[in-house]
């Protein structure tokens, strides 16, 4: 006597839990979702299925998974599918040929004969308004019913679930990337500050920097030079990461060669590294920078400003900025600079900024004014202006969340 024939109860239980351990194994995403597109063929008796995803970069819908053929790409709104994603609705077609929708230009490529689709939209599992692609089964038999496609939405919304796990184990990747991008940066980042300030007979100094997030864009450098110079330098990079660690090491790494012998002019120094970051960078990549040149034979200081804070100069009390200023390096090829010079005198006291200082906010978004900067600045004379200042930063910005790298050098003069 043979067997009876399988009932559809029967035969849809089967392949639940034919699938459910095979699921449940399953730790590969792209196989998972390949499952799913079986199983939702399997449950319906259909021939094919596909899963759609939307492309919204290039507004176009493209199969991450199509059994019996290659990858397919369609316009956002073309076909039975471009419909339902459209609707955010099931769409369930018998007679494919006759229906305006249906796209019949997939089926000349590869050769397929559709006759029957029933098309699901896949929803997202943060936003249930956002259809983020499709579930599309081709070819049942007899036809498909409202039964199929209320069977098919617990498949649907876990091929949903499914493509939501790979989004966010991609993105988790994503972020391990970047913040083993972000250490490298900021292992970078601290060995080009100063690890040792050797003693200078004219001078005393001292630098500062707080980035504003892991890794910050600001440097500094203080170079004695072989005749008894002294330089000292303080720039901010545009955007962060490895690349603005990479450019400040090159910036770093060209001043201190050439300032090696100290050059016959800071204008013509400026420019040849200027031209320098403009060829090797992206127009996105450029850098503020001060450089100073104190020469104790002289009493004086030479220096170009590329679009830094405009330092100050403490004598007797009184402050005042140093106000020549020209482009910032790397953004024109062929940018000019001007040199300026100061006399020096003993007690004389040089502090340089960046941004972090001069805009800093408060709970209130208003920006730290240049008045209280100087002012600060007017009553010291040595290097401990430096912690004067940063404790002025943070009582005005009173818990306010540091918006930029925070970063201060003075130069005191002892003797000329």
């Amino acid at each position: 006597m043979g067997s009876l024939p399988e009932t559809s109860a029967e035969r849809i239980s089967r392949v639940v839990f034919e699938y459910a351990s095979r699921i449940a194994a399953e730790a590969d995403l792209d196989r998972l979702l390949e499952l799913n597109a079986e199983l939702a063929r399997d449950l319906t008796g259909a021939d094919r299925c596909s899963i759609w995803l939307v492309d919204e970069r290039t507004r176009e819908l493209w199969t991450k998974v199509a059994q019996g053929t290659g990858q397919i790409r369609i316009p956002l709104e073309q076909g039975l599918v471009g419909a339902c994603v459209a609707a955010n609705a099931p769409i369930r077609i018998n007679d494919a040929a006759a229906d305006p929708r249906f796209d019949s230009q997939v089926d000349a490529q590869s050769g397929y004969v559709t006759k029957s689709i029933l098309t699901l939209p896949l929803r997202s599992s943060e936003n249930a308004s956002k259809v983020i692609g499709a579930l599309q089964i081709l070819n049942k038999p007899d036809g498909f019913s409202d039964a199929d496609a209320n069977l098919l939405g617990l498949a649907s919304a876990f091929t949903a679930s499914a493509l939501n796990l790979q989004r966010l184990r991609k993105e988790a990747e994503a972020a391990r990337i970047l913040y083993r991008e972000i250490e490298i940066a900021r292992d970078v980042q601290s060995k080009l500050f100063p690890q040792h300030l050797p003693p200078v007979p004219s001078v005393e100094y001292a630098g500062f920097c707080r980035p504003a997030k892991f890794v910050g864009g600001d440097y500094y450098d203080f170079l004695p030079t072989p005749d008894g110079s002294f330089v000292f330098t303080l720039g901010d990079v545009s955007g962060k990461g490895i690349a603005a660690a990479v450019l400040m090491a090159s910036i770093q790494a060209s001043l201190r060669t050439q300032m090696l012998r100290p050059p016959d002019s800071l204008v013509q120094l400026i420019a040849d590294l200027n031209r320098s970051v403009y060829n090797s960078s992206t127009p996105d990549k450029y850098s503020t920078l001060f450089c100073g040149w104190i020469d104790p034979a002289r009493h004086r200081l030479r220096y170009v400003n590329a679009g830094q804070v405009l330092p100050l100069l403490v004598r007797g009390g009184a402050a005042r900025q140093l106000e020549v200023s020209s482009m910032p390096v790397g953004l024109i090829e062929n940018a000019t600079y001007d040199q300026a010079e100061v006399d020096l005198q003993a007690g004389d006291l040089l502090v340089a900024f960046s941004d972090g200082v001069s805009e800093a906010m408060n709970p209130a978004e208003e920006l730290w004014n240049d008045t209280e900067i100087m002012r600060i600045a007017s009553r010291y004379s040595g290097t401990d202006v430096i912690e004067a200042l940063v404790k002025g930063v943070d009582a005005f910005a009173a818990g306010a969340e540091q918006s930029d790298d925070l970063t201060v050098i003075a130069i005191s003069i002892r003797s000329l």
